[in-house]
């Protein structure tokens, strides 16, 4: 059980850049851009705490720079940044859904912003604000908060079990 979540996110990380490429073919009006690794992050930041958060999104931002950006560093900041903060307020969350749904949401927004003002602020992306909203922040949140409410369960029985395994792990000490 100790590898389970790193290796949920590096199979989420392998569909957004190629099964999700394959099943969803581009459009000229939307840009569907996958965070479901990130999406991942973010939940078990809230369960896990603001630190776990920050390693994971910290390693796994480097893989996306690494692997789909030209710029080393922009995605491993801005990941685990914003699983930080999602993970500050996690007990006041975790134990309800919507809540957790709606840092989902905030998380992925927050990323896409962020990354597009880095981006545009050093000169790299000249997309004007309105066009990236319209074509790439709106379907992305969509997108990703429908992924968050398909798998926030799922997640949420892992970590349940994890927590247990756990206690039963202290108690037979």
């Amino acid at each position: 059980m100790r590898y389970l979540l790193p290796i949920l996110i590096a199979v989420a990380f392998l569909i957004e850049g190629t099964w999700f490429q394959i099943l969803v073919p581009p459009t000229d009006e939307f840009v569907w851009v996958p965070r479901f690794a990130f999406v991942m992050i973010v939940i078990i930041s809230i369960y896990k705490g603001a630190l776990t958060g920050f390693i994971y999104g910290g390693i796994t931002g480097l893989f996306q720079d690494v692997v789909y950006s030209s710029l080393i560093g922009v995605y491993m900041f801005s990941y685990g940044l914003i699983a930080y903060i999602s993970g500050v307020s996690s007990e006041s969350v975790k134990t309800k859904p919507l809540l957790v749904l709606v840092v989902i949401v905030l998380a992925v927004s927050g990323l896409e912003i962020l990354t597009y003002g880095i981006y545009h602020g050093i000169g790299y992306a000249s997309v004007p604000f309105g066009d990236f909203a319209w074509q790439r922040w709106m379907p992305s949140v969509l997108l990703n908060g429908a992924f968050g409410i398909l798998i926030m369960i799922p997640m949420r029985k892992i970590f349940n079990k994890l927590e247990r395994e756990d206690r039963f792990k202290k108690a037979s000490l």
